[in-house]
């Protein structure tokens, strides 16, 4: 049997399900398919950093009166150079801090109060928050099937599935990774490369408050983040070599929470772990071209970028509000929205902006990430600099709000 939907996402994480959210909210008829089975959200303590105009969409979709509760807002975001430890010298911070304090910024989150700089989820709540809506809103799901073949043709496309079912729709669109099989069946080229680095990424426990502050602290090895989450908690994502990262993930705990001390310093007090250390390689891939027939790429199958400034997960959110937008505007004109005009527009749109943040995060990485003593002194002067000045302060704050350039409709200020 088959049946017709005005879009099917394939891929069930976080950006599948929130673009099935979405189009549901925009009005389209929407297929959610995966793979595998949903199970219970694991809470095996990862997180995601949200931007401020990310959370405008979440608000406008009805999921921030369930997630804002559990979220942490980040009042500060401190970058900072770091020192790693050695034979006569202490590791940790050092100078040329750099502050962004929500202050400067001024923005207001539409309740007469400021907006913080972004929040910090735990992965496990957003998911959650996604299935319990997808359920309520009576989105379609096709859970434990595997796509065999996509072909478009005659103004609609056809999926067929492993266990035989089929669907007809306007719009494909490819959520299912970075190492999307859609994107591969459909012939879309990536540019792509992997990073001598490993990002280790656990929670801690500590003694003393962190009054919202995120920091940003760059050593030799690579960045390493501290995230505020609640009830004196934060999140870590320790950007490592390769070689050192297997040193250190085999550590008994406490030889590991030593190595941890030396990198936050004394400022948290005490520290305990308190989720299970995980680790991934960390690799780039960027797609220059987004859209085939009756086809787009959205969230991690589109790009992969360096964890370094926690975009990852926004720029996704990004591909969903612009095709909403691109969609949305083709229906109201009576348009065929899987037509190549209306896809193109999203490509054009949005390949500027990933491109943007995908190269320059991997150039930063590739700055910050040495010890090459020059470079490293003009960092300090760098931090400094910009600690003067106020417009620039400013800019960067936007940017990692994701609140630069064209805003869809969904991400506008309320």
């Amino acid at each position: 049997m088959t049946t017709s939907y005005d879009i099917c996402v394939v891929g069930a994480g976080l950006t599948g399900r929130l673009l099935a959210l979405a189009l549901e909210h925009s009005g389209f008829s929407v297929l959610l398919a995966d793979r595998n089975q949903p199970g219970t959200p694991s809470r095996d303590g990862r997180t995601t950093a949200l931007a401020y105009a990310s959370v405008r969409l979440f608000k406008r979709l009805g999921l921030w009166e369930t997630l804002g509760p559990k979220a942490e807002p980040i009042t500060d975001i401190v970058v900072s150079n770091g020192q790693p430890e050695g034979r006569f010298r202490k590791g940790g911070l050092t100078g040329g801090q750099l502050h962004f304090p929500a202050t400067l910024l001024g923005e207001d989150n539409g309740a007469g109060q400021e907006e913080a700089l972004g929040y910090i989820v735990e992965n496990a709540d957003m998911l959650a928050a996604f299935q319990e809506a997808a359920a309520a809103r009576g989105i379609t799901e096709g859970f434990g099937r595997t796509v065999t073949n996509y072909s478009a043709s005659g103004g609609m496309g056809r999926l067929s599935f492993d266990d035989g079912s089929e669907a007809e729709t306007l719009v494909l669109a490819a959520c299912d990774g970075r190492n999307s099989p859609l994107r591969a069946r459909m012939k879309l080229n990536t540019v792509n490369w992997t990073y001598d680095q490993t990002a280790i990424i656990f929670n801690v426990a500590h003694e003393n408050p962190h009054q919202g502050v995120a920091h940003e602290v760059f050593y030799p090895e690579g960045p390493f983040a501290i995230l505020p989450m609640a009830d004196n908690h934060s999140s870590i994502v320790w950007t490592e070599r390769k070689a050192s990262a297997q040193s250190y993930l085999a550590m008994e705990e406490s030889q590991f929470l030593r190595a941890v001390e030396d990198r936050i310093g004394s400022h948290l007090g005490q520290l305990a772990l308190a989720s299970p250390r995980q680790s991934y390689p960390l690799s780039f891939l960027y797609a220059p071209k987004l859209v085939a027939e009756r086809f787009v790429l959205a969230g991690d199958a589109a790009h992969g970028i360096h964890p370094i400034a926690g975009q990852g997960f926004n720029l996704g959110v990004k591909d969903v509000a612009a095709l909403c937008d691109k969609l949305s505007e083709a229906r109201r004109a009576g348009l065929d929205i899987g037509h190549g005009t209306t896809l193109s527009g999203y490509d054009s749109w949005r390949r500027f902006d990933a491109a943007s943040m995908a190269f320059g995060t991997d150039v930063i990485n590739r700055l910050f990430s040495n010890n090459f003593g020059p470079l490293k002194h003009l960092r300090g002067l760098g931090l400094g600099a910009v600690q003067r000045v106020d417009p620039a302060r400013k800019f960067f704050m936007r940017a990692s709000g994701a609140d630069l350039g064209q805003l869809p409709a969904l991400m506008q200020p309320l």
